[in-house]
């Protein structure tokens, strides 16, 4: 199993899962450095096996993301596309490789498109995993499905020179995600 929390408290609650529920091999993935923000979880928020949660609300398409730094990111497309009234759906979903079919469906069954931002290759992932996920249990139902990491090979430079650079900081996301839906 792999985990990679959002902030604090999460980090919390997944190595009590790892530690005190799990009954395999846990992974638990933690960024190094500074979040640009601390990711606001819902009050009361636990975590439940194969279930993330909904950070902001939308209709118009699904951005399914982790870790304090994608997550910055996916909520500042959601910020932008908000400007144009484009209403992103950010969901936090710490579980890479632990899918609720379930709850997936609730969480994209008004969305006509499902996106999945990375912090490495957009290959063998949380992308992989849902697409995965949706594709064997019939769930996909002709919505868009895309996959956002860095392709290639990884940019050097300062954390928000190398997101710019492979498109996944928030205003690069907020532009591919709308051009898609033009």
């Amino acid at each position: 199993m792999i985990v990679q929390p959002c902030n604090g408290a999460e980090t919390r609650l997944a190595l009590e899962y790892c530690v005190n529920v799990a009954n395999e091999n846990c992974v638990l993935r933690l960024v190094i450095g500074p979040s640009p923000r601390i990711i606001q979880l819902p009050p009361g928020y636990t975590m439940r096996l194969g279930q993330g949660v909904v950070l902001v609300e939308g209709v118009d398409a699904v951005l399914f993301a982790y870790g304090p730094v994608m997550l910055h990111e996916a909520l500042l497309a959601a910020e932008v596309l908000g400007d144009s009234d484009f209403r992103l759906k950010v969901v936090n979903m710490p579980w890479l490789n632990r899918v609720d079919n379930h709850w997936l469906l609730e969480v994209i069954s008004e969305c006509p498109a499902v996106y999945v931002l990375e912090d490495h290759a957009p290959t063998g992932g949380l992308g992989d995993n849902l697409m995965n996920s949706l594709v064997s249990s019939h769930l996909l139902h002709g919505r868009r499905f895309t996959k956002l990491g860095v392709r290639g090979f990884p940019a050097w430079g300062t954390p928000s020179e190398v997101l710019h650079f492979h498109g996944l900081d928030g205003a690069s996301l907020a532009r591919q995600i709308m051009r898609a839906h033009d």
